[in-house]
């Protein structure tokens, strides 16, 4: 008789996956597209990171190498491994996948390379002369040299004209004589710079004949290309451990009267001659500096979108296949359900997700600007240049705040085990943690997006409506409505509070009005004879606010934007209730910063505020079976979520368990029987000797 072996039960966990997956009711794959920018492009991205992945070597049930127990120069080491691969793999193939994400989704910084394509190339395209881009492009892109960029010192970041290395020319032997004259001058916190990098664009201040010309940027290299070794005049090092991203060499460097040739200098726009005549950029070149910034902030934008996806995705997906005890009060008949069943779950993880849509969308609406920028300036002109500055600022600022306590509302979700580095969430949440203050501090960000909004205010106040920027024309229209008392109460019945355009005007009515009353606050402080540095320092916060205020109605212009041209229409309709969702819940949650301002001059009243709850409600129930699809759409692969919890599959506690066995401390114990030699000898045995003798 033959016996017929059954394959073992399906885990529990897997056909919760399963499940919760087939009640998506649009493909995924489509949204994929969307997020991505079609069919060919995410093909196209799913070769290259796939060949990336397989160098890296990690995957399947391996445990991702960085949470063995790695020191100081293991985490650099592996951050090496990773980078070699993407570099060498952009090189060979040379697709520029990795601009400004890396293979994981994190902000390209994560890598000793990553200001090397972030930072110094676009500064030698964009500030280098015909004659400098013809000699460094070239040894730049082919890895011939590696560069970084270094700004910040140790007493000086975002404010750039008080930086205090200085760059004196020395007539004599036509060279710049590049030195830190004070501990604070120290350059500070640059990537790559520590032990990874051979040049760098180091910003210096211009001095020429005792003459400070202030701050220009200078190549200047850092280490001979045959032994590595610091040249004359420059010290170097790494930083040490930080709270994220140490798989990059963040480093210091004192320069020592160190020596670079005249034309070192990046004369794109300002120029040094040989007998010392300096010759500054025009009036439009320096705006054209601004372009590298507006799009830097943009992609910042792009990376913490999907930085908070990744986050979600981990949550949603084990929420999926947690299971716990229901609410019922009768105990003998409690029975275990999905975490993600509960209402206070899948509300805090399904808002979150349709903000990393909302932010995705708003970056791509920036990058659209961006390259209609390339187009004016090409023109000799560029009138959306002040406008892109600031709300690239203000979506730098509101993007990584919102990521950042996203992610971190997302790992709390995950309960206990997101506490563990295996679930990935704390290395998620440590990455984020640093862009809020890196390209830019979020307030100063906030302060200078206030600043070009009071001025469009005051121009309308005093009857200058036509010389405003009609981008933020609901400015005009918002005063009108102040002005005749047309708007003080929101018109809407409850059905038309669930049009998101109808949402967005109650947006702009909030942030219209919030910027009107700082640019009258402004004037009052001064016709009380404050300064106009003391009245904007004592109407700081509400400033700051209003910018926000700004930020969020650019967002869900975006998000609408972008939903309303989406084909397929399956996703564009799953898509409007996730648009929805973000508008009804910036609104009526009590977590959402800022949601005091759509109710404090009684414009949304206390039943439309019961309204908009009603419809979070209906709409959390429809997009509750579409949560692993829209997770799904991301595309993101279980090497780059490096999470046991984050299983595609659902396979969690296998990986967890299967993870934890693997790694180095357990490994090492198990040769020994089990034991930790060292730490039962030194410290368990005689300590038990001690307290049995008492």
């Amino acid at each position: 008789m033959q016996i017929t072996t059954m394959p073992p039960p399906l885990d529990r966990q897997v056909q919760l996956m399963r499940k919760a997956r087939a009640k998506t009711s649009f493909d995924p794959r489509q949204l994929t597209y969307v997020i991505f920018g079609g069919k060919d492009e995410v093909q196209r991205r799913e070769g290259i990171l796939a060949r990336v992945e397989r160098t890296i070597g990690e995957g399947g049930r391996k445990l991702p190498r960085n949470y063995g127990e790695m020191n100081r120069t293991d985490l650099y080491h592996h951050g090496l491994h990773v980078g070699r691969a993407m570099q060498e793999d952009e090189i060979i193939h040379r697709h520029g996948l990795f601009s400004h994400m890396d293979v994981n989704y994190a902000l390209l910084n994560a890598s000793p390379f990553g200001l090397h394509d972030g930072m110094f190339i676009p500064t030698l395209k964009l500030q280098g002369d015909p004659e400098q881009r013809a000699h460094w492009l070239p040894l730049a892109e082919s890895g011939a040299i590696i560069g970084t960029y270094c700004q910040t010192e140790l007493g000086h970041g975002t404010f750039l004209r008080r930086l205090e290395t200085t760059a004196h020319f020395d007539l004599e032997t036509d060279e710049f004589i590049i030195h830190s004259p004070t501990p604070s001058s120290t350059k500070y916190w640059p990537g790559g710079l520590g032990y990874s990098c051979s040049h760098a664009i180091v910003m210096a201040r211009l001095v020429i004949r005792e003459k400070d010309y202030g701050i220009h940027a200078f190549i200047v290299q850092l280490r001979s290309l045959d032994d590595w070794k610091p040249l004359s005049g420059i010290e170097l090092g790494d930083i040490g451990l930080t709270m994220g991203l140490n798989g990059t060499d963040n480093g210091y460097a004192v320069f020592d009267h160190a020596r670079v040739p005249r034309r070192n200098m990046m004369m794109g726009y300002a120029r040094v001659a040989r007998d010392g005549t300096y010759t500054p950029p025009s009036k439009e070149h320096t705006k054209h500096s601004y372009g590298t910034m507006v799009q830097s902030r943009a992609l910042i934008s792009n990376a913490v979108a999907f930085q908070l996806a990744q986050a979600t995705t981990i949550a949603i997906r084990y929420s999926t296949v947690r299971e716990q005890g229901n609410i019922s009060f009768d105990t003998a008949n409690s029975t275990d359900m999905p975490i993600i069943s509960f209402r206070s779950q899948h509300y805090r993880l399904l808002s979150l997700l349709a903000r990393a849509y909302a932010i995705l969308f708003a970056s791509k609406s920036c990058l659209l600007l961006y390259d209609s920028l390339g187009s004016e300036q090409k023109g000799g002109n560029s009138p959306i240049l002040p406008y892109l500055h600031i709300t690239t600022a203000a979506l730098k600022a509101y993007g990584s705040q919102v990521a950042a306590d996203g992610a971190e509302d997302a790992r709390k979700c995950c309960g206990g085990h997101g506490y563990s580095a295996l679930s990935g969430l704390p290395d998620i949440v440590a990455n984020i943690t640093s862009i809020p203050t890196l390209e830019g501090e979020n307030y100063v960000m906030y302060q200078q997006t206030a600043r070009y909004l009071v001025k469009q205010a005051q121009l309308i106040r005093t009857g200058r409506s036509d010389k405003t920027d009609k981008n933020v024309g609901y400015l005009v229209t918002g005063y009108e409505g102040l002005s005749t008392r047309r708007d003080v109460l929101c018109p809407y019945s409850q059905d038309e509070l669930l049009n998101c355009n109808s949402l967005l005007r109650v947006f702009r009515h909030r942030a219209a009005r919030s910027i009107f009353e700082c640019a009258a606050a402004l004037e009052l402080a001064q016709k009380n004879g404050h300064t106009t540095e003391k009245a904007w320092n004592q109407h700081m916060m509400q400033l700051i606010m209003a910018a926000r205020y700004h930020a969020e109605c650019f967002v869900l212009d975006a998000f609408i934007q972008h939903v309303s041209e989406i084909e397929d229409q399956k996703v564009q309709r799953v898509m409007e209730h996730a648009c929805r969702l973000y508008a009804l819940t910036t609104i009526e949650s009590p977590f959402s910063i800022g949601s005091s301002g759509f109710f404090e001059d009684g414009y949304i009243s206390l039943g439309q505020l019961n309204d908009i709850r009603q419809h979070v409600n209906t709409t959390l129930e429809v997009l509750l079976p579409e949560a692993i699809g829209l997770s799904d759409a991301w595309n993101f692969s279980d090497v780059s979520l490096r999470s046991a919890l984050g299983r595609r599959d659902g396979n969690v506690y296998e990986t967890l368990l299967d993870w934890t066995r693997q790694l180095p401390i357990n490994k090492r114990s198990r040769a020994k029987n089990g034991v930790d030699q060292v730490g039962f000898e030194r410290y368990i045995r005689p300590m038990m000797k001690i307290r049995s003798n008492l």
